[in-house]
């Protein structure tokens, strides 16, 4: 044993005897590249072949049409996505399930119908809801509290003799169960864009036929509402704690005898049914109704989703991210833009299906500043609106203009072109990009969702804007097609989707991704946009269980690119044809 000692140590002599600045270099060049394969790892995040063909086209084709454009996940011959495959509790995970509705959203929250793990992890029982009150106070939401308030005020509804609700809301829990409300007892749901002038709101009541009105004590005169609308019937105020002592009932003497008077709390509490096991077990849902203002004929378009149209469409946002990226029980989901927009709507009532945790804010909407909203939490999933979106991009793109800030925004542009996310190591902790500060936890968001919605004044972000917000936010980013007719949305990006540079310049628009499960696409010809064998280009037409009567046309010219991913028509200098 001594002389094997001893040969090694005669050994390791005449190595280090021989070494010189040659062997360091060599020796540094080794170490190197396996800290760079360890550190930068060069493979992507998905295989680059899955997003060489996004959606499947039909292989016929009408005259002065493109081809029908579906997502992989229903092929042409099978049926569209309708719903939510609910199983009874107990049911073996290869039965088939219903459809469901709203209902069963609100059950899947409740307990009454669990959520299965993944892997075999067991069930959880409950979702969860809080609400955020200006910059330190955030409160957990009593589920069985707001089961009962859904109970109390549609039967309060109910026994008043009205069927068609309008909600004037912001983001709130209220909002909330006035929606599930109409769904057990019947209503149909009339969502109001919230921050109106009182005129608009007015004007909308009467073109809606509103029979009963939820809105905030002191939002509206209920004399100038009462003249404009004469249906209207019967207004519930949602009153503050801290102006509860006020009486809230007292109707302008003009005004008496024409609507009936309630406060919200107080119909809770003189509610007859205990909890949420006693909402009504059978009936018929009602509908929800939206309003979404169109730039280009200055007025708001109404549109009428029945519960089927609701449902395919969360079924669809839910299966359309990959198994890995989907909600789960631990995510915390912010709704940064307003309940009113049926995308942000379908989905917030996604994540609760499956159990993430709902953030409510009052400071939600299409032009709010995201980081406002997520000050204090710490949210991993955001929906806001693309305005929103360009807004953040822009803020923070002005205050990176140091040199080794930029250095390092570059690397990480470079790390997504390559096809993988950023990710924090040795040499990014040094010298790391400029990073947005959205919630207390920055770095925990993991995907942002934001919307494009047809008929609006906004501009539609570029492929350097998205990639500029995943730098940014440290998240991957989802870019929606949506239109007022279609619930949830037309299409959305691939979360794995980071490219750039596929149009002819690198400011292109971004494109829309694959059409989701709930609908199918295809190109009409329209003007000078015209399908040939070569090119699609068109008037998008989009029908399916999510549209609301069946099909809608959007008004806007499209076109399908050589990866099946809808884009916006651009003309010659590059602007979209909208």
């Amino acid at each position: 044993m001594t002389g094997l000692v001893e040969q090694l140590d005669v050994q390791l002599s005449q190595l280090l005897s021989a070494w010189n600045i040659y062997t360091t270099l060599i020796a540094l060049t080794l170490f190197s590249f396996i800290a760079y394969c360890i550190l930068l790892p060069d493979e992507p995040d998905t295989h680059p072949m899955l997003l060489l063909r996004q959606s499947a086209a039909s292989l016929v084709r009408q005259p002065g049409e493109s081809a029908v454009y579906r997502s992989h996940e229903v092929p042409h011959g099978y049926p569209l996505k309708t719903g939510l495959n609910v199983r009874p509790p107990g049911a073996p995970m290869y039965s088939a399930g219903k459809d469901g509705d709203l209902r069963d959203v609100w059950r899947r929250v409740s307990g009454e119908i669990p959520l299965e793990l993944p892997g075999g992890g067991g069930k959880s029982e409950k979702g969860k809801i809080v609400t955020v009150f200006g910059r330190e106070k955030v409160d957990d939401v009593d589920l069985r509290q707001m089961g009962r308030e859904i109970g109390a005020i549609g039967e309060g509804i109910r026994k008043a003799g009205v069927k068609r609700v309008a909600v004037y809301l912001p983001n709130s829990v209220e909002l909330l169960s006035a929606l599930f409300a109409g769904a057990y007892f019947g209503l149909d749901i009339i969502l109001l864009p919230y921050n109106q002038p009182h005129d608009a709101v007015c004007e909308q009541l009467k073109s809606t036929n509103a029979e009963c009105l939820i809105a905030e004590a002191g939002a509206l005169p209920l004399e100038n509402i009462t003249k404009a609308c004469a249906s209207l019937k019967q207004a519930i105020w949602v009153v503050e704690e801290t102006s509860r002592h006020m009486d809230w009932t007292e109707v302008p003497e003009d005004v008496g005898g024409k609507i009936d008077v309630a406060v919200w709390h107080e119909l809770v509490k003189d509610a007859s049914n205990g909890n949420s096991s006693e909402l009504p077990a059978r009936g018929t849902p009602g509908d929800v109704i939206t309003l979404s203002w169109q730039e280009n004929t200055k007025s708001f378009e109404i549109v009428t989703f029945t519960q089927a149209n609701l449902i395919s469409a969360i079924g669809a946002l839910i299966t359309a991210l990959p198994p890995a990226q989907r909600f789960t029980p631990s995510d915390l989901f912010l709704p940064a833009d307003a309940l009113t927009n049926s995308y942000t709507l379908c989905l917030t009532l996604a994540a609760l299906f499956c159990h993430a945790t709902l953030a409510l804010n009052s400071v939600a909407g299409p032009v709010v500043d995201i980081t406002d909203a997520a000050k204090s939490i710490a949210p991993t999933i955001i929906v806001a609106s693309a305005t929103a979106g360009a807004t953040l991009q822009s803020n923070h793109a002005k205050g990176a203009t140091g040199v080794m800030t930029k250095m390092a925004h570059f690397s990480a542009t470079k790390a997504l072109q390559a096809g993988r996310m950023p990710v924090d190591n040795a040499l990014t902790r040094i010298n790391a990009p400029s990073k947005a500060a959205l919630g207390t936890t920055p770095g925990k968001l993991r995907v942002l969702f934001l919307s494009e919605k047809t008929g609006g004044a906004e501009k539609p972000l570029s492929e350097n804007a998205l990639s500029d917000l995943r730098v940014l936010t440290g998240a991957r980013v989802v870019y929606a097609l949506t239109t007022p007719k279609v619930a949830g949305a037309v299409a959305q990006t691939n979360i794995y989707d980071y490219r750039t540079g596929l149009g002819k310049d690198g400011d292109r628009y971004g494109h829309f991704g694959a059409v989701l499960s709930s609908v199918e696409v295809k190109l009409v010809d329209k003007g000078n946009r015209k399908t040939t064998d070569e090119n699609y280009e068109g008037e998008i037409v989009v029908s399916g269980p999510a549209v609301s009567g069946g099909e809608a046309r959007l008004g806007i010219a499209g076109t399908f690119r050589d990866d099946n991913t809808l884009a916006y028509s651009c003309d010659s200098s590059g602007k979209p044809d909208l």
